[in-house]
């Protein structure tokens, strides 16, 4: 027999849910262990590279 889950799947759902729409990580303690859910936030920190001119020396 297997033990009951730390948290439900439909509290995860809901925890999904607000972490997209507020764009914030939801955070439960559950038994002394910190669940967390992020939001699926887009990688736009990375630079792009630059396009330099013909005549630039580097």
């Amino acid at each position: 027999m297997t033990a009951p889950a730390l948290i439900k799947q439909a509290e995860l759902r809901r925890m999904a849910t607000i972490a997209k729409r507020e764009g914030v990580r939801v955070e439960v303690e559950v038994g002394g262990r910190v669940f967390r859910v992020s939001p699926d936030i887009p990688d736009n920190h990375k630079p792009e590279p630059l396009a330099l001119p013909d005549d630039f020396a580097l």
